[in-house]
């Protein structure tokens, strides 16, 4: 932990994601207004004292609905890239230990879905389904798994003829324990590497989404959908967009400079 602290670039990202988290799960204590409470009077109002970003055209607090629309874009990106990582580390783990033809069924399921335009792909699956927070999770972490699965494979390709790994099976221990137990756990560097930059790159596809109309749907704020709903006025009130889009930027940035840092901290080059 000494080692990653050192870091400057983990130290800003983590700062970053930590005030955002901050905001996020305290929510409710920071701000005093109604995320989705319309106050048809207090249109269209210019940051203030009152309302620290401005409203909305419907009244709205822009603050308020930006950070509760954290609450849903952290949510997906964790939860999506979860999904994605568990999903990557088991397929990667079996081929990378058993190889032979179980290898080559899985590499080439992985090489079929690399050909597939990720972001056209989801928009296909979520036109069928209905647009939901849940479905943009399961979607976004069923269709990024494949990154994780060859890197996964490629770390347990160099472990598995390790000495220690060696010495496990020569003492008789199962395949099972020496996945879990050693390969595994000896691979989670470049794995946390890649699900730190994964969040980001989550966040980044539901705001898309939302902002097409196929994500979170109004009235449950969203950095997306309030993008897209100040498209309306963005000749008369320029604190719709600007702020939406500055918490996307910055949030990325943290996830991108936490990755970037873990990934020199761990030495992996991928």
């Amino acid at each position: 932990m000494k080692k990653v602290f050192r870091n400057k670039l983990v130290v800003v990202g983590f700062v970053i994601v930590f005030l955002f988290l901050v905001l996020a799960v305290f929510a409710q204590i920071i701000t005093k207004y109604d995320p989705t409470a319309i106050v048809v009077e207090d249109a269209l109002l210019a940051p203030s004292a009152d309302h620290w970003l401005g409203t909305d055209q419907l009244g709205r607090d822009v603050f308020t609905r930006l950070v509760f629309g954290a609450r849903i874009s952290l949510s997906v990106g964790f939860i999506a890239v979860g999904i994605a990582t568990l999903i990557g580390v088991i397929l990667g783990s079996i081929a990378g230990y058993y190889r032979g033809w179980l290898d080559s069924a899985i590499m080439r399921f992985v090489d079929i879905m690399l050909c597939f335009p990720v972001f056209f792909l989801l928009l296909a699956v979520i036109a069928f389904l209905e647009p939901s927070i849940f479905n943009i999770m399961i979607v976004i972490g069923l269709t990024s798994w494949m990154g994780v699965t060859r890197l996964i494979r490629a770390e347990i390709l160099s472990l598995k003829e390790r000495e220690f790994i060696l010495a496990e099976h020569a003492l008789g221990a199962s395949s099972a324990r020496v996945i879990l137990r050693h390969l595994i756990p000896n691979s989670i560097g470049p794995v946390l590497v890649s699900a730190t930059l994964g969040v980001g790159a989550a966040i980044l596809v539901e705001s898309s989404l939302s902002f097409l109309g196929l994500g979170v749907q109004p009235p449950t704020p969203s950095w997306g959908n309030m993008l897209i709903e100040a498209k309306a006025t963005l000749g008369v009130a320029w604190w719709l967009t600007v702020f939406p889009g500055v918490a996307i930027l910055f949030t990325i940035l943290g996830f991108n400079l936490l990755g970037e840092g873990l990934r020199e901290v761990f030495g992996y080059n991928g």
